[in-house]
């Protein structure tokens, strides 16, 4: 017999907003918008190396080695800068239109909308997730996923990034309970199992690229139908 929960904890991106689609669908728009063309001789080109960038950018800012503003603007400028240019106009035009524009994207992991009507019924519902507040909000509000949630913390709010415990710690504090009767689904093996275990809390490893979790998980999954079995 499974363990009853009290609340349950999810993470946000490539658990239940999928980031790749999302981002390729954002930065084609950026690309012809801008008209990116003049600095890159394709949009694979411009696309995988402000990927490169990005990746990069947000383990240093998970790290606490970089400061928001820094990630912001700096992926832009390195962007650019790969390309040959020194434009500080065209990078803060940049940052500010994919701020504003990723979000309205709204292509989300598979069974994500079932899963969630399903577990709403039974539990309630809470987010853990790293990044910026305006952005963070808008996706869910956008994706129209925002009616399942009860809770909603940022790293913005907790002061703190995933892993640190402190956040998890920090969205327990905020709805009145304790990691016995907590639990957290996400996709990363590191901000979300081993950080929420460090905090007491039990895991799901939601492991859509199959890949190996040095932090033990209390369960493991591949598609989120299968916490139906886990969350009855």
């Amino acid at each position: 017999m499974t363990k009853k929960y009290s609340y349950l904890f999810f993470d946000l991106d490539n658990t239940f907003w999928d980031v790749r689609k999302n981002q390729q669908c954002a930065l084609t728009e950026l690309f012809a918008a801008h008209k990116m063309d003049r600095y890159f001789d394709s949009f694979p080109t411009f696309y995988d190396t402000f990927i490169d960038i990005n990746t990069q950018l947000w383990l240093d800012y998970r790290d606490g080695l970089i400061q928001r503003e820094t990630l912001r603007n700096d992926r832009f400028s390195k962007l650019l800068a790969h390309a040959g240019i020194n434009d500080e106009k065209l990078t803060l035009q940049l940052s500010d239109s994919y701020l504003q524009i990723t979000p309205h994207y709204n292509n989300l992991i598979p069974h994500s909308e079932e899963i969630l009507a399903y577990l709403h019924e039974k539990y309630p519902l809470g987010l853990i997730t790293n990044g910026f507040n305006e952005v963070q909000f808008n996706k869910i509000k956008y994706a129209g996923i925002d009616k399942y949630f009860k809770s909603v913390v940022t790293s913005e709010f907790a002061g703190v990034n995933k892993p640190n415990p402190a956040i998890f710690r920090y969205a327990m504090q905020q709805v009145g309970v304790t990691p016995d009767t907590s639990i957290m689904i996400g996709d990363d093996a590191y901000n979300d199992v081993f950080g929420a275990s460090e905090s007491g809390m039990d895991t799901v490893y939601f492991n859509l690229q199959e890949t190996t979790c040095e932090t033990p998980p209390t369960y493991e999954i591949r598609s989120l139908l299968e916490l139906k079995n886990i969350l009855q």
